[in-house]
């Protein structure tokens, strides 16, 4: 089991401040889950992670890193208090 936060950028209440890139970028990762994607996981772009707080980028390209194959049965995404939270449970085929 793999935890990670998206984005803390989500709206003028969220710790990071708003951040009109946040809404795309967690879309993006949510995407990647999503489909269980690995190679777009290693190739998402650390320092925009970094600026928008996404402390789970390591965490998704570490998971990416594990052998497959693999798929996703489910995944969801969050944003409570400005803070992106992406829920996705991969299984092996």
């Amino acid at each position: 089991m793999i935890l990670g936060d998206g984005s803390t950028r989500h709206g003028p209440r969220s710790p990071g401040s708003d951040d009109e890139r946040s809404g795309p970028f967690d879309e993006h990762v949510h995407s990647l889950l999503a489909a269980a994607d690995v190679d777009g996981l290693l190739s998402l772009d650390v320092e925009l992670a970094s600026e928008l707080g996404a402390q789970g980028r390591a965490a998704w390209q570490i998971l990416a890193g594990v052998p497959g194959p693999w798929r996703c049965s489910s995944a969801e995404f969050f944003a409570p208090f400005g803070v992106g939270y992406h829920v996705a449970v991969w299984e092996r085929p």
